[in-house]
């Protein structure tokens, strides 16, 4: 349990606050209380693909209680729900299982995705080893960029290099398809962060949150300056009215290009890990 008590504001009020009312000062009152609640994960398993190399793709389940949550995360949730009924519909031949993953309570501190690393028995969930996690978090912003997780800001060297050789895959789709992107570091607040932490490489795709968008993000992607790049970030107005579907529909297609090749590799291994250097002795 958390025995520190934490007060805060939302980043698009803060931002607020800090570029308007700079002077203001403000006084927060709440009425709080703790509850102890059961959450869970929703795990599904190929059946094909070999277990000892096994892709865990997810998205967050849950909102918050101030809105539906449709954009964060209902459209990275439904992502990967339609990733998964297509490998099944289609039959698609797996070298490596791929474990979809929706995991719960990620608004109050990761913690699906905490529990299942922490579960692990070293690198392995049951009969599974795991090799990598991608992480699909809010894929329909409206005001968007449209953002690569930067596997070069993961600290752990053996989960940074296979995490960059990940962007560079998300990466190179979108240039081969004439589509501007940025790099986000993977610095928190998304499921991918425990797996980064127990050494895992680890990837995905994002288009924002409460940040402002700036005039050179609007020459790169289009939408609008000076206003967040997902309006209704956790608000009331989180609806299917507030998803970008140009974006989601291309942000979909990249990720299921990017799994259907790290589910094909018959090298994955090899292609995550980190070369090793020899040294001489005289």
């Amino acid at each position: 349990l958390v025995r520190i008590p934490v007060l805060s504001i939302t980043s698009t009020m803060g931002t607020l606050i800090r570029n308007v009312i700079a002077s203001a000062s403000i006084n927060l009152v709440t009425n709080s209380s703790v509850v102890i609640a059961n959450t869970f994960n929703v795990l599904c398993a190929t059946k094909s693909g070999d277990p000892e190399r096994t892709v865990v793709v997810g998205a967050h389940l849950d909102g918050v209680p101030e809105g539906p949550g449709i954009n964060d995360d209902g459209s990275g949730s439904a992502t990967v729900l339609e990733m998964a009924i297509q490998v099944h519909k289609t039959g698609m031949p797996l070298t490596n299982r791929i474990l979809f993953a929706w995991w719960g309570s990620e608004e109050i501190g990761l913690l699906g995705s905490r529990y299942f690393v922490a579960q692990l028995n070293g690198t392995r969930h049951n009969d599974m080893q795991v090799a990598l996690n991608l992480n699909f978090d809010m894929l329909a912003s409206p005001n968007y960029a449209r953002q690569v997780y930067n596997g070069t800001t993961v600290v752990l060297p053996g989960a940074r290099y296979g995490s960059e050789k990940i962007h560079k895959m998300f990466t190179d789709h979108f240039d081969s398809r004439g589509l501007a992107w940025e790099l986000t570091p993977m610095t928190g607040g998304s499921d991918y962060v425990p797996f980064i932490e127990a050494g895992f490489p680890a990837g995905g795709l994002a288009t924002g949150a409460g940040g402002i968008k700036s005039v050179a993000q609007v020459v790169k992607f289009g939408g609008t300056a000076n206003t967040p790049y997902d309006p209704c970030y956790h608000l009331y107005c989180d609806l299917l009215t507030n998803i970008g579907q140009d974006i989601l529909d291309q942000n979909a297609r990249a990720a299921s290009t990017i799994i259907q090749d790290l589910a094909g590799r018959g090298d994955l291994e090899e292609f995550l890990r980190p070369p090793q250097y020899e040294t001489e002795t005289n």
